[in-house]
């Protein structure tokens, strides 16, 4: 067996995905006598100090845990697999212990194999890939890693060491800030496009592996006619990346790699300004189709995000072309644009970062929380400034 057949094993035990893991593959480890170490953890139940073995798995190179082994013997190797309780899902529970603990969360992936004769109890298996935003930091303000010498995780206290991690992190953050400031292709035509995307962090994960399953690729299917209600294209159309729900009007795509990316026309009408010096007309976006497609968007993220147990980091990024000349169509507000004489917006494209710092999944629970702040910076595009649901004041950003 060559050095990086090894490797490969030791880094996955199983030589298959996590996903398609049975009961039966959990002897392997038995029959390997798999000890505890650098990527494998053996724990009977949910031990007080998960959080500290995530963070060490992902602050270092990676690695597995399993919780429902019994491993108490001087070699730290598993002899059976009795199982915890089932009746509070382990992997929500997981999910929530590494949520509220650990900063940023780490990507991890689970799969909870019932016994076959005790279906109220279960092994979870969870797989931790090393990260590339670390370091991930508990609670407690203290960064872990992996021991070569041990299973427990370590305090990481060589100032070495603790700088790779950040200049890790760094380099990371050079990508996100190029992919945050880039424009988005532009689309051939003048009428108005607005585009969202929503990309995990860091870059170019596969987020969904495996994913052309057929169970998944319906999952998902179903989740956004269920958003969109109905709307979305019939044609869908199938690429190495993941597919697409395509039409004339509106695109949307899923990735394997966790990006949510949709676009669509934003409906346009002339309305007559009536101002006592000069009646005028001017072309209106219609804002509630913006706020109805940017809101579905991160809708269908958070539930692609849930489905593959992700609560990492996130950039979100929208696009408006051909917008030159054009105002806002906010029903709460055509009274205030009323008393300004240029109500619209002077650039012909923008491309809309929602801030520059990564954000975490978890603030996409409320999607309103997401989508405020970047509808504020569209309002400041058009020349206004919102300030609360019921005011706003002039930007001056646009002159």
């Amino acid at each position: 067996m060559s050095k990086g057949q090894l490797e490969v094993l030791m880094i996955n035990p199983f030589g298959k995905p996590i996903e398609q893991l049975e009961e039966q593959d959990l002897n392997k480890l038995i029959e390997a006598e798999t000890s505890e170490g650098l990527y494998v953890e053996y724990k009977e139940d949910f031990p007080t100090h998960l959080a500290k073995i995530v963070a060490s798995f992902a602050n270092t190179f990676g690695g597995w845990i399993i919780i429902g082994a019994d491993a108490r013997n001087p070699r730290n190797v598993p002899t059976s697999f009795p199982g915890i309780e089932i009746n509070n899902d382990p992997k929500d529970r997981f999910r929530n212990i590494c949520r509220d603990t650990i900063m940023p969360v780490p990507l991890f992936e689970s799969k909870l194999i019932l016994k076959s004769s005790n279906p109220n109890r279960g092994i979870l298996v969870v797989r931790i890939p090393e990260s590339t935003y670390p370091p991930h930091i508990i609670r407690d303000g203290r960064i872990y890693r992996r021991n070569m010498e041990g299973s427990d995780p370590v305090r990481e206290t060589d100032r070495h060491i603790l700088d790779r991690l950040f200049e890790k992190s760094r380099l990371n953050k050079t990508e996100v800030k190029a992919f945050i400031n880039r424009k988005l292709q532009k689309s051939s035509g003048q009428e108005v496009l607005f585009k969202v995307m929503c990309c995990p962090v860091p870059l170019n994960l596969k987020l969904i592996e495996p994913f052309f399953v057929p169970e998944r690729i319906s999952r998902f299917k179903k989740m956004a006619r269920n958003i969109w209600k109905g709307t979305l294209p019939k044609n869908i159309r199938f690429e190495p990346e993941g597919f697409a729900f395509e039409g004339e009007q509106q695109r949307l795509e899923i990735l394997r790699s966790g990006v949510v990316f949709y676009y669509t026309p934003i409906p346009t009408q002339v309305k007559s300004i009536d101002r006592e010096s000069e009646p005028r007309q001017l072309e209106f976006l219609n804002y509630q189709a913006l706020q109805i497609a940017l809101l579905r968007t991160i809708k269908l993220t958070r539930e692609v995000y849930r489905f593959s147990g992700y609560m990492g980091l996130f950039v979100i990024k929208v696009a408006m072309e051909n917008i030159d000349g054009k105002g806002l169509d906010d029903p709460k507000f055509l009274s205030f644009y009323k008393t300004f004489p240029d109500p619209r917006c002077n650039y012909t494209d923008v491309i809309l970062p929602y801030g520059f710092n990564p954000r975490e999944a978890r603030t996409m629970e409320n999607p309103r929380q997401v989508a405020d702040r970047l509808l504020g910076y569209i309002y400041r595009c058009f020349g206004f400034e919102a300030l609360d649901t019921h005011s706003l004041t002039r930007s001056g950003l646009a002159r």
